[in-house]
Parts: structure tokens; sequence; C-alpha cells
């Protein structure tokens, strides 16, 4: 949060929860009329029930603190953001202005999120949150609910505050702290830089991976010109994009920013924003979030050098926070789609909780499938620490691709479900004889062969029977007997 951030909210005019109806038309009458600030202190009095000047200019101020509103004594007139907001009627607009330049709104929506709470129980929290500034206005944490609720983001019964629908995915995009850009739109480096809250340096390169806190990745911005030196073909929901490393330099290595994307194609998951520079333009046009669905180490166009030839598809999800909700929604127990009880330790045979065995696709739009599809990739590698759970290799090839997959126990194409108990990481051999139903798992974890010595390749598989698996140290994690059975049932193995 800004240092010069205020520290309360000031409520417009009306109750909680009708305070953006009368500052709608407040703002309409600045925009149609373009009063001196006289006459809009006459048109409140005769609007509202406010009666003093001193408490009506303390609002006005406060709506040209947070850059709705420019005060000059010869003529009142809305900023660009104040057109935008009655223009477009969106509420995140206001949201934005409130929380950019006020503590505590965003405070307000991450308490919610965990659960209804009172007007005392959010102060708690903003003051928690902001002890730096000693909050104690015991009417701040009520007009921060009033804003709130009036742009339809909580809900209010029998003193407790909840979040609407609308409300949670508010919340969602907050806690992400990613932007939601507007596809289509042009952006300015100044205001890219304004809504990652970071600086690119003296220009926006092609690919741009960033970390949160913690040094995870959080995100990574992509950028294509149209006179760029690469050729990328763009065109359609499909497209190529040609990886970080300019001719002159010969063959393209694996850096930090080529192996993002390497990694994005292997399984990991992080929002990726898709922006285009058109040739006689500096700003840039957001075109989505994309995704990357697969990376090569091949000879370019001319066939003089190698590059990272990268497979893009366009995300038809415009809201990072929907992105990620999707994606946390493959974890057992999580709050998405799945939504499963993940049940006890598999190796106790079953549980009260027994998860369903497959998930139906219908449900799901194509970007939801790609999105969850991809989200299962990167939890179940992650889980077994990009190790294959049979023999225990983690083979890397020169070009930095690491040779494990995440296979599904019960198969994808029989709607087996996204759920990291519902996979295995594997090498590409040992998934291919998993797949094949050469190898299967007992529900204590112990490696079955199929009993053909007849068959070229058994020698080689048949010195894993009962190997045990390299496990996950997270029991929830671990597989579920329910996908094992099935997975044994489905290849002809006899229960153990």
């Amino acid at each position: 949060m800004g240092g010069d951030k205020r520290n309360i909210a000031v409520r417009f005019f009306g109750g909680a929860g009708n305070y953006t109806t009368v500052l709608e038309e407040c703002c309409h009458y600045v925009l149609t009329e373009e009063p001196e600030l006289p006459a809009l202190l006459e048109w409140v009095k005769a609007n509202t029930r406010a009666t003093s000047d001193a408490g009506i200019a303390d609002r006005l101020r406060f709506l040209e603190a947070i850059g709705l509103l420019a005060l000059d004594e010869a003529q009142v007139e809305l900023t660009d953001r104040g057109v935008q907001w009655v223009a477009e009627s969106d509420p995140e607009i206001l949201f934005d202005a409130l929380a950019e330049n006020v503590r505590g709104f965003e405070t307000l929506l991450e308490a919610l999120f965990d659960g209804p709470k009172t007007d005392a129980e959010l102060g708690a929290a903003i003051a928690a949150d902001h002890s730096e500034v000693e909050w104690t206005d015991p009417s701040g944490p009520a007009q921060h609910r009033g804003w709130l609720q009036s742009l339809g983001y909580v809900e209010r019964s029998d003193g407790l505050n909840s979040l609407t629908e609308s409300g949670e995915r508010l919340a969602q995009r907050v806690a992400s702290g990613l932007p939601a850009l507007e596809r289509g739109t042009g952006y300015s480096q100044s205001e890219l830089e304004a809504a990652f809250d970071t600086s690119f340096g003296s220009y926006i390169k092609g690919i741009n991976p960033r970390t949160d806190d913690d040094g995870e990745p959080a995100y990574i911005i992509v950028k294509a010109r149209e006179d760029g030196p690469y050729g990328d073909d763009l065109e359609g929901e499909r497209f190529t994009y040609i990886g970080e490393g300019v001719p002159s330099k010969g063959d393209q290595q694996l850096t930090p920013a080529n192996g993002a994307l390497v990694n994005l194609a292997e399984g990991a998951v992080v929002p990726v924003y898709f922006l285009y520079q058109p040739a006689d333009e500096d700003r840039l046009r957001y075109e989505g979030l994309v995704d990357v669905v697969d990376a090569e180490y091949v000879a370019d166009a001319d066939g003089d050098r190698l590059v990272y030839r990268f497979t893009l598809e366009r995300l038809e999800i415009d809201d990072p926070a929907e992105f990620a909700a999707l994606a946390d929604s493959v974890v057992d127990g999580g709050a998405g789609i799945e939504n499963e009880s993940s049940g006890t330790d598999a190796g106790d045979g079953g549980d009260a909780d027994e998860p369903a065995l497959t998930a139906d696709e219908a449900e799901f739009t194509a970007t939801q499938r790609r999105v969850r599809s991809s989200a299962f990739a990167k939890r179940v590698t992650t889980a077994y620490d990009r190790r294959c759970a049979i023999c225990g290799a983690s083979r890397e090839s020169p070009a930095g691709t690491v040779d494990i997959e995440a296979a599904h126990i019960y198969p994808k194409k029989e709607n087996g479900r996204d759920t990291v108990r519902n996979g295995l990481a594997l090498c590409r051999l040992h998934h291919w004889a998993f797949d094949a139903g050469w190898l299967a798992v007992t529900d204590d974890y112990r490696v079955l062969v199929a009993d053909r010595p007849d068959l070229e390749g058994y020698e080689e598989f048949a010195r894993l029977e009962g190997e045990e698996l390299t496990l996950p140290d997270e029991t929830e994690h671990r597989p579920h007997a329910t996908f094992l059975a099935a997975h044994r049932e489905r290849h002809g193995f006899e229960s153990p």
C-alpha cells in the first residue's frame, strides 16, 4: 500500500449501499452542465439531504483525491477516470480508484473472502494490516463496507457482511495481485508499469517473466512487434512465437526468459499476458491471455541457426484471477470446479469419501479444460519433485527440458479427473508402459508388471515388480486407491 494513501474513506451522500447512485447522478450533472463550484454545491443541497457547505466540500475533495473530479472555482470537471466510470458503469473502475487512494479496501475484501465478518471484525483486520497509521476511526470500516455494498460486492444481513458472487471474483483478483487488462486496448509503457506495479527498464522486452515476493513465478508478459526481427506468425487462435535471442548472436540459448516459456509448455501454470505493438505505434495493444502448448528447439526458417519456437494458444479468459481460480481448482479440496474431499491416505484401501472416478467434461469450456489440463501437469510434476515415481529419474535434455510427464492414472480419454490424486509423475518410458498396461500400482504403492514373458520388453520391466513408488511428502497428493483400482481393472491386473 502506498504511503500517501488516505486513512479513511469518506462516504458520499445517501445511506450505506446507496453511495454510488447519488454519485453517478452528481457526475452526470458535472459532465453535462460543466458547473462552477458554487453551482455544484447548490445542486448537492437540492438533490440530497446535505445542508453544510463544509461537509459537501469535504466530500467533493474526497472525489478529487480518488481521481474522479477536478475542482476549480471557475469550473468543475470530470477527470478521464470519472468520464470512463460514468460511460461504462463498471464498478471495478470506481473500486480501483478507491483502492489506489485509500487504505483498507483490499484488506476488507481479503478478510471477507475468508468468510462473513461484522464491521468490528473488518475494522480489526484493517488495523492489523495498517498498523503504521494507527487506525482508530470506528466509523471507517462501515464507510468502506458502504462503498463495497453500493458497488455490489458486499451484502449485509443481521449485522454480518459477506461477499456477493461478483465480490468473490474481485477478491480473487485482488489476492492474485494481477491487473485485469482490457482486451483490444492500447497501453503505454508507463500505464503498464502502473498496472503491474513494476518497472520494465528502458523498454518492454519480448518475454518478461515476473516472480512474487517468495520468488515463485507470478506472471509473464510476452510482446510481439509487427516489425520485429523474428517473423512470428501471429494469425489464428493458435500461433507461433520465436524465443529470445537476435539473429546476430547465433543460436538462441536457454535464457531465463526462454526457460520460463519452456516450463509453461511442460506444465507450469502462470498467467501469460500477450501484447502486440503495431509498427507505427508506441502503445502496446493487449491481445488477452495465452497458453504455451508446445516448445521446440529447431532450425529457423532459413536453416541458419537454432531457435526456440513456441506454440501459443489464445484463451477465452480475460481475468487472470479467473485463470488462477481454474488452476487452483485442480488441487484436492480447492474452492473451484473440482471441490472434492481429498479423503484419507489411499494406502488404506479406500474411505467413506471416495472420489468420483470421472469428470463431466460437458460442464467445462474449451478454455477451462485447457487451463485445468495445464494445471494438472504442473501440480503433479511439482508434487513429485519432477522425478519419475517408478524409477526416480529426472533426465534433462541439452536444451534444458526435463523428461518427466504427468500421467493420469484413470485415463483422460475416459474423462479421468484432473485431480492430483489421479496423477503420477513418470518418465516417458514408464508413462508409456503405464498407459499401455505393462505396469500398474497396488494400493500400498508397489509396482505390478504384466505377466507377459512372451513379449519383447518383459525382461526390462520384470525387474520393477514389487518396487515401491517414490511418493510426494504430502499425503493428500498421493494416488487414491479408487484410481489405482480402476487402472488395474482396466488392464486386467488381478487385485493384490
